[in-house]
């Protein structure tokens, strides 16, 4: 079976940003990716911020030849996850803001 030729992670990650959240207030790029850590079974991991969301979600999608992970917040509802992450020693949505690359800056 001929194995599909996926995008590169940057232009994935826009493109899908522009499919599934076009009206966001905030994505970004994170993960292993954005580290230079990447293999061939990584993921693209996304944070996306986006204040009609009624609460925080998860999901993981398959588009562009990439297994997506989607990260989605509020404009609030990311602190309480900051303040968890933080409280048990393990930063992982705080990293990945820090870390990662801006696909979509709304102010």
């Amino acid at each position: 079976m001929k194995e599909l030729k996926r995008l590169e992670p940057l232009q994935a990650a826009t493109q899908f940003i522009l499919k599934h959240y076009p009206n966001c207030q905030g994505a970004l790029l994170a993960g292993s990716v954005v580290r230079g850590e990447a293999t061939h079974t990584s993921d693209l991991d996304l944070v996306i911020f986006d204040d009609n969301f009624i609460s925080s979600f998860r999901e993981s999608l398959i588009e562009f030849g990439w297994a997506i992970e989607v990260f989605a917040h509020n404009l609030a509802s990311y602190q309480a996850f900051f303040k968890s992450d933080c409280k048990r020693a393990r930063p992982s949505l705080p990293r990945m803001i820090s870390e990662g690359i801006i696909l979509v800056d709304n102010g």
